[in-house]
């Protein structure tokens, strides 16, 4: 930098490149959501139900007026599909109530009630919700900012160890996606490291990092969450058919 003629040195902790670790999380999340292909139809399909059909939101809101509504999770939304599969173990009789009451006057309704009867169906909501929901609030809680290293990564050891400790067939899938990501992830280890130092656990390990710079770590973030949300906040705002701006010349 350059001020008034005269050179400024300005120093900058080194930079370590961590994958984003909420997205990963996101991506074990993908690969539970792909074991229940059933659980992932009836979300779809409650969706789809309630959609623009005021009548059969009546109807939902007349018979369980103090009954949330049911979710409608967006893919993109991270840890949402598995918070309406939660919702769906935790309200089935009253979901499984309502859409008896409706008029098979839509494919959508004819589906949900023949998928409402599925015994598979509500022993894979028990699964999920008893071994899995808890990665949607790890994921909300990496999404929070302004979090100490120290904390993130309480985070992610915390999930990762329950990840690893799921049960059956779908266990041993979720282990190797965590592994896989994990593996992939060679910041984390340094980050890991240097988080040690600054509490104080790790007194032998060198860093070719300067004091200043290893001090700088305290609240470096392991997610970019904020980041990619702004991608799409700056489309929205460029959009070109946007009529907010006035051009002057």
């Amino acid at each position: 930098m350059v001020k008034d003629g005269t050179a400024l040195n300005v120093f900058y902790p080194k930079l370590i490149h961590v994958t984003c670790l909420a997205h990963a999380f996101h991506r074990v999340a993908e690969i539970i959501r792909s074991e229940f292909p059933e659980v992932d139809f009836l979300i779809s399909t409650i969706k789809k139900i309630f959609l623009k059909a005021p009548s059969r939101v009546h109807i939902f809101k007349e018979n369980y007026p103090q009954t949330p509504f049911p979710p409608e999770p967006v893919i993109t939304r991270w840890g949402t599909w598995l918070q309406a599969a939660a919702y769906y173990c935790d309200n089935f009789s009253v979901i499984e109530d309502v859409i008896s009451k409706l008029e098979i006057d839509a494919v959508s309704v004819k589906n949900a009630k023949k998928l409402i009867k599925s015994t598979s169906l509500k022993n894979n909501l028990v699964y999920i919700s008893s071994n899995t929901t808890f990665l949607a609030n790890s994921i909300t809680k990496l999404e929070t900012q302004n979090l100490s290293l120290a904390d993130n990564l309480g985070i992610v050891s915390d999930t990762v160890k329950k990840l690893k400790e799921s049960p059956g067939q779908v266990g041993i899938k979720i282990k190797n996606k965590v592994e896989q990501v994990l593996s992939k992830n060679s910041g984390l280890k340094t980050v890991e490291t240097i988080a040690n130092i600054l509490n104080g656990s790790d007194t032998q390990t060198s860093f070719e990092f300067s004091l200043a710079d290893l001090g700088a770590f305290k609240f470096s973030p392991i997610s970019s969450v904020n980041v990619e949300r702004s991608f799409s906040s700056h489309k929205i705002i460029h959009r070109s058919n946007r009529r907010q701006f006035t051009l002057t010349t």
